[in-house]
């Protein structure tokens, strides 16, 4: 049980000590307090920030838990009741009152030959993520090294610290870093970080980095729904690296063996031809997986090939909708 708030007594101080005296004057407070009722004790709440970042001092405020946040709602401000006044409130806060979940794992969004382009599905009590990055062709293969603290949910990683995590790093020395090697596999892990702390990591997911000469992966994914089936249209590499002579389209099939994760999925070729578009027919994907890690999804991989062959291939879930037959939209592009 989480308490914010209320009436706190005063206390008064005299000439040689302080006194307490709960009749004379109360004020409001903003602490929080947590009771566990299993054990029937009180137990420490750690939250750090910015006393501008923290809800002002307040009573007869009403709350609700959302998750594992505490919203405070309205409530009046008692500091000055003894001249008669008070400031009533009409503002919302919320407090965090646990670390983030565990986040899913890292998706790829494009591949170039020293970057890797990913993102994640956001954590909804997460301020922020601690990205780190493993090479798996190190000899110290359990070593993890920093990316970067981000805010958002998606970053063009092109290097990484050249210090492990698991060691301290000298404030007044400057960060080496370690730029990303063409056509090497790293492997990827995010936590989630509130004002509570760091929760755990994600699953680690693996990609790989262009090799020279071959073309990027084709970007500006669009599908929309047809009588037919699903149409599909994308933009060619921006680094092609020579002519395009085709592209490939597969789709993610049913597989009893599978499961939810990308690296186990099992695909088939529905499209080969120089044309940047193609039409999936209904046939087709009667067979599709649904991938159901965050909204039911249908997934399309694209490719490109130059004359030295193909490319990295471009991942898009197509989000399906069961009560409306309207266009869907791709989201949570990945290569």
């Amino acid at each position: 049980m989480y308490i914010f708030g209320g009436w706190v007594a005063i206390n008064q101080k005299s000439k040689n000590k302080t006194v307490f005296l709960p009749e004379k004057e109360y004020k409001c407070t903003n602490s929080t307090a947590c009771f566990n009722m299993d054990t029937i004790t009180w137990e420490p709440v750690y939250t750090e920030g910015f006393e501008d970042a923290l809800p002002r001092s307040r009573a007869g405020h009403a709350s609700a838990v959302v998750n594992s946040r505490l919203y405070i709602i309205s409530g009046r401000d008692g500091y000055h009741r003894a001249y008669n006044n008070q400031t009533c409130f009409k503002d919302m806060w919320f407090l965090e009152t646990d670390k983030p979940p565990i986040p899913n794992r890292v998706q790829l969004i494009r591949a170039s030959t020293s970057t890797l382009e990913i993102c994640w599905i956001p954590v909804v009590t997460a301020d922020a993520y601690l990205l780190q990055i493993q090479r798996l062709d190190n000899s110290d293969v359990n070593e993890w090294y920093d990316v970067a603290v981000v805010k958002g949910n998606s970053l063009v990683v092109s290097h990484h610290h050249s210090k492990p995590s698991s060691e301290e790093v000298d404030e007044n020395k400057p960060i080496e870093r370690l730029e990303l090697s063409p056509g090497t596999t790293y492997r990827f892990r995010i936590a989630a970080i509130n004002a509570c702390g760091r929760g755990e990591f994600s699953e680690p997911a693996a990609f790989k980095t262009c090799v020279p000469g071959f073309p990027g992966a084709p970007s500006s994914i669009r599908i929309s729904k047809g009588n037919d089936g699903a149409h599909l249209a994308w933009d060619p590499p921006a680094n092609s690296n020579g002519n395009i002579s085709e592209y490939s389209v597969y789709l993610a099939i049913k597989n009893s063996q599978s499961t939810e994760s990308p690296s186990s999925l099992a695909f088939v070729l529905v499209y080969r031809g120089d044309s940047p578009s193609c039409t999936v027919k209904t046939t087709s994907l009667q067979n599709a997986h649904v991938d159901q890690t965050n909204k039911p999804a249908i997934i399309f991989r694209i490719a490109a090939k130059n004359e030295k062959g193909y490319g990295p291939a471009t991942q898009v879930r197509w989000l399906q909708d069961t009560k409306t037959s309207s266009n869907k939209r791709p989201v949570d592009k990945m290569s």
